[in-house]
């Protein structure tokens, strides 16, 4: 079997069908079936697989792939818009790291496919119409954080995004530029440089690495992207932090949550979040946002450069000590 070869599953033949174009699209080859039992294999040798389990019943063909896949395979599930605890639990199995919703299936599944099938992950141009300018911005410290978030928003209002628009932007701008400028680097030892620097304090410093934001709009939609060049985000980090927002019964604080409390805000503010992850070379964070109106978030990805990717396998997690 070809390493392109992809498995696709949906019990609805439209979908069905849209789904193996948009993988064709992307260069794979795709074995197509309408539920795993017309799969006679025990073990599924497939690399990748693309599940839709937007009808009931599918959930039970995604328990069959969990069974009879390894932990190498690559797993992306397409849903019905869900809230986003229960993308969380479909990301808890190490296999599932990309989530498509319905609506997203036709540029979902091929901007997926394309990236897991040429290692090519980075980039903010892939979920932008062709020829789209993208703006660039480059920092290292909290006042060009400042100036870089109101180059964004002068841009945003330029293009005419409209205001409450511009506030939830401004505000995932803030939280990816403090993540990336102060929780995401290490030294030598792989030990956080600010840990054990109070948030307020951390302002007076200068990130060892600078730090970037790109950013663009079309007809439908904002997006920016913003990378550290330390790239050691891990999916279990992302998740844990999420998970401990979305069940604290206390008020949340940057102080006591620290990047946790950005990557929930992200992900509940954005349509689209997708991390890029590189060990020790860089990370980046992909958000768009519609200009109509708000949407649950409908496209999630966590994409690891193969390079050394069992350094990701484990991050810093609330509960485990830095």
């Amino acid at each position: 079997m070809s390493r392109h070869t992809v498995l696709a599953i949906s019990p609805n033949l439209d979908q069905l069908r849209r789904i193996v174009d948009a993988l064709q699209r992307a260069g794979a080859k795709v074995d197509a079936v309408r539920s795993t039992d017309a799969i006679e294999s025990d073990r599924i040798g497939h690399r990748y697989v693309f599940i839709d389990i937007g009808d009931g019943a599918a959930t039970t063909d995604l328990n069959v792939i969990l069974a009879r896949t390894s932990e190498r395979t690559h797993i992306a599930v397409i849903t019905d818009n869900a809230p986003l605890q229960e993308f969380t639990k479909l990301l808890n199995d190490v296999r599932i790291n990309h989530i498509i919703s319905r609506e997203e299936i036709d540029r979902g599944v091929f901007v997926t496919a394309q990236k897991l099938l040429s290692g090519d992950i980075f980039g903010i141009e892939r979920y932008l119409p062709e020829g789209t300018p993208v703006h660039y911005c480059r920092l290292n410290d909290f006042a060009g954080r400042g100036k870089a978030i109101d180059t964004v928003l002068d841009f945003a209002k330029e293009s005419k995004i409209r205001s409450r628009l511009r506030e939830g932007i401004g505000q995932v701008c803030e939280e990816l530029l403090m993540n990336a400028l102060y929780d995401a680097p290490v030294d030598e030892a792989g030990v956080q440089v600010f840990a054990e620097i109070d948030p307020h304090d951390r302002v007076e410093t200068c990130s060892p690495r600078p730090v970037s934001i790109r950013y663009a709009a079309t007809e439908t939609q904002f997006a920016i992207a913003v990378r550290d060049r330390y790239g050691r985000l891990a999916k279990n980090t992302i998740i844990a932090y999420i998970n401990k927002c979305l069940t604290s019964d206390n008020q949340i604080d940057r102080k006591a949550y620290g990047a946790g409390l950005g990557l929930y805000i992200v992900a509940n503010a954005a349509a689209s979040y997708v991390v890029n992850v590189a060990y020790d070379i860089a990370t980046e964070v992909i958000c768009t946002f519609d200009r109509k109106s708000k949407i649950p978030l409908r496209l999630v990805g966590v994409f690891i450069h193969p390079g050394e990717a069992e350094m990701l396998q484990q991050g810093p997690t609330p509960n485990a000590p830095r």
